[in-house]
């Protein structure tokens, strides 16, 4: 399966004609989440405002608890992730869109946590992977799961029959080694 393109920016920009772009900040893994968070706000601004020859400060970015982040007076669709050592921003200039990061890992209780907030079918491919690939399989399922659910602007629930969130495409993420991410656009 192919992987959808990340930007390390400001190094390296996005072709200018793509309608959807993902850009990585990469950050130390030290710096404070509400420090990473400010340079994602910032990094977002600069490069919508440089896409839309427009000032930076002339960019306001709404954000608030459970909503996607907006820019005023624009519909462009926006989505944050943050993990230690990288955030992810996600650009849609045609609509919503979910972006979701994680370091690869396996939860002690994955077993679980997969059956309860992914569903059986997840649970059982996790189950399946060898050993080895469990922690990769389980982490790209989950930033599915949440990429998925920002799209959407849902919160995260436990998973139950019949409710499984669609209408949507999702893309693995091009990440260093280590992360996995998920890119969710609509269907």
């Amino acid at each position: 399966m192919s992987r959808w393109p990340v930007h390390a920016w400001p190094l390296q920009g996005p072709p200018p004609t793509a309608r959807c772009v993902v850009l990585a900040l990469d950050l130390p893994a030290v710096v404070p989440r509400v420090d990473a968070r400010a340079a994602v706000r910032a990094a977002a601004r600069d490069y919508i405002a440089m896409h839309l020859g427009a000032a930076p400060e002339s960019m306001a970015l709404l954000t608030q608890p459970g909503s996607a982040p907006r820019v005023a007076g624009h519909a462009i669709g926006l989505s944050f992730s943050h993990e230690p050592g990288c955030s992810l921003i996600a650009v849609n200039w045609d609509g919503a869109v979910g972006v979701d990061l994680m370091r690869v890992t396996l939860p002690e209780d994955w077993a679980a946590v997969a059956r309860d907030y992914l569903g059986p079918d997840a649970a059982a491919q996790i189950a399946a992977a060898t050993p080895a690939q469990r922690a990769e399989a389980f982490s790209q399922a989950w930033t599915r799961l949440e990429a998925g659910l920002k799209l959407r602007g849902e919160a995260l629930r436990e998973w139950r029959t019949g409710a499984a969130p669609g209408g949507f495409r999702c893309s693995p993420l091009a990440l260093a080694a280590g992360y996995v991410g998920t890119l969710a656009l609509p269907a």
